[in-house]
């Protein structure tokens, strides 16, 4: 990867349907062991965050990398099968800034950054 703002950041959406809880857990450190491995070799690929929603049997995973292709290549070597890869940007409120209530309009303060910011 040639240098930072050649990063982006990549949504990764799985269907956990199927999944134990310790399935689970094993998949997600071997996602990591992923990451690390393609870094030792070079490519520079970043596992920012993971959301789980149990109610949902999904879990969504945030990736910051030069393409889609490597963050598709970690999930493959995890061996943990994926529904989709969005390109995706990050909004992150100013902690100074008082979040709006429902109802109220606007989103005053939200700044767009990337990933390397707040996670």
């Amino acid at each position: 990867m040639a240098d930072q703002t050649d990063r982006q950041l990549f949504l990764v959406e799985h269907d956990l349907r199927g999944l134990s809880p310790w399935q689970l857990a094993t998949v997600h450190r071997a996602l990591g062991e992923a990451v690390r491995r393609e870094n030792r070799q070079g490519r520079q690929i970043r596992y920012v965050q993971r959301i789980y929603a149990p109610d949902e049997q999904r879990c969504l995973c945030l990736f910051e990398a030069a393409g889609p292709d490597l963050v598709r290549s970690v999930n493959d070597i995890a061996q943990f099968p994926l529904a989709r890869i969005m390109a995706v940007l990050s909004t992150v409120m100013d902690a100074t800034t008082p979040v709006l209530g429902a109802g109220q309009a606007g989103l005053a303060g939200n700044t767009d950054r990337r990933s390397t910011e707040a996670w």
